[in-house]
């Protein structure tokens, strides 16, 4: 499998507490895993598994560079993204999301490549992960 970043752009980024109630207060992603910090919502351009890089220093915030799409959010769209904070304490992911607030800022996206030409191939009418003459585009530069 080759993980490849598709591209670089700027998303809105929120932070989300399950542990202070969120949306529905639940602590289960949409795929099934539990909420953790390194997961997040994403929009539904981008498939389960798709990692988003922040561009910028998350280390004060408690929160490592790189997110795993795990969720949706209903009024999540495809160019923001809701991170899971989950420290322990709900006072203290109350206090760090609303430090962070909302922001705009650069975001590298990296994909599973063999997910992201089926997807391509898919939308042209093609099923498979070559074209019908065996041929498959190279991945983008890393």
């Amino acid at each position: 499998m080759d993980i490849v970043a598709a591209l670089t752009i700027t998303m809105t980024i929120f932070f989300y507490a399950p542990a202070a109630g969120g949306i529905n207060g639940d602590l289960q992603m949409a795929d099934g895993t539990e909420a953790r910090i390194g997961y997040c919502s994403c929009g539904p351009r981008y498939p389960f598994g798709t990692v988003f890089e922040i561009m910028v220093d998350m280390r004060p915030y408690g929160v490592p560079q790189a997110h795993e799409c795990r969720d949706r959010g209903g009024k999540i769209g495809n160019h923001a993204l809701d991170i899971v904070i989950r420290t322990g304490d709900v006072k203290e992911d109350l206090r760090i999301a609303r430090a962070w607030g909302k922001r705009r800022v650069p975001v590298r996206v990296w994909q599973n490549w063999e997910h992201y030409v089926v997807g391509r191939n898919s939308q042209a009418g093609q099923a498979t992960l070559s074209g019908e003459d065996g041929y498959a585009p190279p991945p983008p530069h890393r």
